[in-house]
């Protein structure tokens, strides 16, 4: 027997498993499949946040962009670090920020902890993947590892900024490619992700491109990777963004094809673009070449303070024979890949104070030499040709141990080896102009350093009858009118510079004689002491003002290549031509330096900006047959009276200060540009936003049929309000939105009679529409009256106006469709 309970009424069929049946005393029945959601395990809950993270192909495209972005941006990072291990850097980043912008766009996390995540990724994959220079067993971060990383972003930009381009890519030179590409990548692809707006997408590339192009080199890294590829990029990711978006772009319903006109309005873009660049391309900075290109590092001033070390030239006498220091014999270092009798410098000294010869620095004085050096690795100018040679200098024991580095030619990059590597690693100065390289821990015995260079010509035996010298002087804060006497009488009759400074080495190497001063053993008596502090007073080591006068003004010259040297530098730039001192050695057949093998020698500047080297043999006495008699004191030259050498014009005067014409951009100073373009431009868009605007608006309401001219009006109302800080309705009807506006405004009847007009049985007449456009405007000018002042210049001057292209399509519309229409 069934129970009442569960009988069903008469004539009604039961329910399928009992469900929705009625049970006596209720009024509501058991709830139908699927309208109660099943509980969820926390496998289950975990599976479906998960799931989440599955990408689709929108995601897939904006990822493969991003990649693209990336590298072109990156890209100009190529003239900043050298070595593959870079791009490995780089590629971490990307792939790890791509990680981390996925993570945030699909869950929106807040940004500290998308910043948390990065930065535990960066942290911990970052020394396995990227920094690998100190890890443990091929994936163990160590202290260093972690101190790389963390000094990357923190330090390493100033420590890039200051080194000679490109750096050696290891340690926190990689952890900034790996923190650049970690963070752009963020940025690129988040914004791609969680917005639609064309300009966002491309804003953040070009930002990051500025980055790198600020902190790169003043050569251009990739031009048309960064300036065609890079925008080619960009317009191929909004087209692809388009296609996969059916609600913008070219995607729309009934619009997959471009229609004419957006042919057209795309070539015409193209065609203004070009033309653009070929007018004020050639008016912008930086077209001449890397001269005029303006970078971070153009204005940084690196280097290293030379005067804690003693000038090479004044230790000259350390080498000689008669030196206590013993090194006359000893082998100093030992050179592989020179040919013989090439030259090869210790350090090269362009200026004198009156005390000694030194190093000048970029404001051409004594005081600023150390600024000439910056800090150089194993390749100094990444994009530069040539077929350098690889020169390796071993230090033996008892050898060589002054920071000066023995170097030759060109230099192009150096590296250490062995256990000079990690002492020494990151701690070569390079002087740009002179080629002198400066490690101011010295070297020890056992130091190895290779270096890679393009060969000098070897040494000459003898000057020529003629040279093309430049005209000018080396930066000189010393007196050097003591040399004048000497250069009249020494000159002879040619009027040529050249001419004149080859009778005077000439006549310095037949008339002088040499000494290296007094000898320091052999002195067995009080008689034999005294003898030699009488040499020693008579003819002491030094290249001052008071050495030098006294050396050149003796009847009979006597010294070594220090004196001969400094002396023949200071006539070259009293000459005016500019001359510099150079403290080296000549390359042997053995291939050893000995103390015997250094020498002294001088450099003329030709007029093609190469130098000219007087090597000692051409303006230095011999050593064995013009040995000064020591024994008798130097007698003072009873020198005529002469009036100073003119001085002549400089060859290459610097360029007089650039007048400025305000119809060329090109010429402008520097804060001109940047108030132009950062302060004037924006002001000039925002003061011709009206005037555009107005225009915009009276061809839009003017063109059209009878329901486009109503629903473009209305809406450029609607954009106004917008502006003007009024909240509208989403979705909201024409009559809601107007009384949204506000009752002072009193725009109820104007959007009654819109919808009159564009619903009507029959088009509306264009009068009835110029008389309706007319109660329009009188509404937007109680809308405007309504609102603060200040909020009606603001909406005024706002552009984002311009960037409206919404249309309301109404019945009568014969480009549309019915059910377009509807929807």
């Amino acid at each position: 027997m069934t129970s009442p309970s569960t009988q069903t009424p008469s004539g009604a069929p039961p329910s399928p498993g009992g469900a929705g049946r009625v049970t006596e005393g209720s009024l509501v029945g058991t709830p139908k499949e699927g309208m109660i959601k099943p509980q969820l395990t926390g496998g289950d809950k975990v599976r479906a946040t998960l799931g989440r993270m599955r990408p689709g192909i929108g995601h897939a495209v904006d990822a493969a962009f991003t990649v693209a972005v990336m590298a072109c941006c990156l890209a100009g990072l190529r003239t900043v670090l050298f070595g593959w291990q870079w791009w490995q850097a780089a590629a971490v980043g990307v792939v790890l920020g791509l990680l981390v912008g996925h993570v945030q766009a699909t869950y929106r996390w807040p940004i500290v902890a998308t910043t948390a995540l990065g930065a535990v990724l960066y942290l911990l994959l970052g020394g396995p993947l990227a920094v690998r220079d100190d890890v443990k067993w091929g994936f163990l971060p160590t202290g260093q590892t972690f101190k790389d990383l963390v000094g990357g972003p923190v330090t390493g930009w100033t420590d890039l900024l200051t080194l000679v381009p490109p750096v050696d890519a290891r340690g926190p030179y990689l952890a900034v490619a790996l923190f650049l590409g970690l963070v752009g990548t963020v940025l690129v692809y988040a914004t791609a992700r969680v917005t639609r707006s064309r300009l966002r997408l491309v804003a953040t590339p070009f930002a990051l491109l500025a980055v790198t192009i600020v902190i790169g080199t003043g050569q251009p890294a990739a031009q048309w990777v960064q300036g065609l590829l890079l925008a080619l990029v960009l317009v191929g990711w909004l087209v692809a963004r388009d296609h996969l978006d059916p609600d913008i772009g070219i995607a729309r319903p009934g619009m997959r094809r471009p229609a004419l006109s957006r042919v057209v309005q795309g070539a015409l873009i193209v065609l203004v673009a070009a033309l653009l660049g070929a007018l004020v391309g050639p008016l912008l900075p930086g077209r001449d070449g890397e001269s005029d290109r303006q970078v971070v590092r153009t204005g940084v001033v690196p280097g290293h303070d030379t005067s804690v070390l003693a000038s090479p030239l004044s230790r000259y006498r350390d080498f000689t024979a008669d030196s206590p220091t013993q090194l006359y014999e000893r082998e100093l270092l030992r050179v592989e890949g020179v040919p013989a009798t090439t030259p090869m410098r210790l350090a090269t000294l362009d200026t004198w104070d009156g005390s000694t010869w030194g190093v000048a620095g970029r404001g051409e004085s004594r005081a600023d030499a150390g600024r000439s050096f910056q800090q150089f690795g194993r390749r100094v100018g990444v994009l530069d040709g040539g077929n350098p040679t690889q020169v390796r200098v071993t230090v033996p024991e008892g050898g060589y141990g002054e920071g000066w580095l023995l170097t030759t030619g060109q230099v192009e990059g150096i590296e250490f080896l062995g256990s000079a590597r990690e002492r020494l690693e990151g701690k070569a100065w390079l002087n740009l102009s002179t080629n002198s390289v400066l490690v101011p821990p010295g070297l020890r015995p056992g130091d190895r350093y290779e270096l890679r260079t393009e060969l000098p010509a070897k040494g000459a035996g003898a000057l020529p009858e003629s040279l093309p010298v430049a005209r000018g002087s080396m930066p000189m804060t010393g007196d050097t009118s003591f040399v004048d006497a000497r250069i009249e009488t020494w000159k002879g009759s040619s009027d040529d510079p050249w001419a004149q400074l080859r009778s005077i080495a000439t006549t310095m190497r037949e008339e002088g004689t040499y000494t290296d001063g007094a000898p320091s053993t052999g002195a067995s008596s009080e008689a034999e002491r005294a003898k030699i502090a009488t040499i020693a007073r008579n003819y002491p080591a030094g290249h001052g003002l008071g050495r030098l006068d006294r050396f050149l003004n003796s009847e009979e010259l006597a010294g070594n290549d220090e004196q001969y040297a400094a002396t023949l530098g200071l006539i070259g730039n009293r000459l005016g031509i500019p001359t510099r001192v150079v403290v080296g050695a000549t390359a042997t057949d053995d291939g050893l330096v000995r103390g015997r093998d250094v020498h002294a020698w001088v450099e003329v500047r030709l007029r093609d900006g190469s130098w000219f080297q007087l090597m000692p043999q051409t303006f230095v006495p011999s050593m064995t047959e013009q040995q000064t008699d020591t024994s008798r004191a130097p007698q003072a030259w009873d020198k005529p009276e002469v009036d100073p050498p003119p001085q002549p014009p400089p060859a290459d005067p610097p360029p007089p200060e650039p007048v400025v014409d305000w119809s060329s951009p090109s010429t402008w100073p520097l804060w001109a540009q940047l108030l132009a373009v950062f302060v004037l431009l924006p002001l000039l868009v925002l003061a011709l936003t009206p005037v555009v605007t107005a225009v915009r608006r009276a061809v839009r309401q003017r063109s059209g049929s009878a329901d486009r001219r109503i629903g473009r009006s209305w809406n450029d109302l609607l954009e106004e309000a917008r502006l003007l800080g009024v909240p509208l309705p989403a979705g909201g009807t024409r009559v809601e939105q107007a009384r949204a506006l506000g009752p002072q405004v009193d725009a109820v009847p104007a959007a009654m009679q819109a919808d009159a007009l564009v619903f009507g049985e029959a088009p509306a007449h264009p009068d009835a529409v110029g008389q309706w456009q007319g109660e329009l405007r009188r509404v937007r000018r109680r809308l405007r009256q309504a609102t603060p002042f200040v909020t009606r210049v603001r909406a005024t001057l706002d552009p984002r106006s311009l960037l409206s292209r919404h249309e309301d399509i109404g019945m009568h519309d014969s480009t549309t469709t019915t059910r377009e229409a509807h929807r």
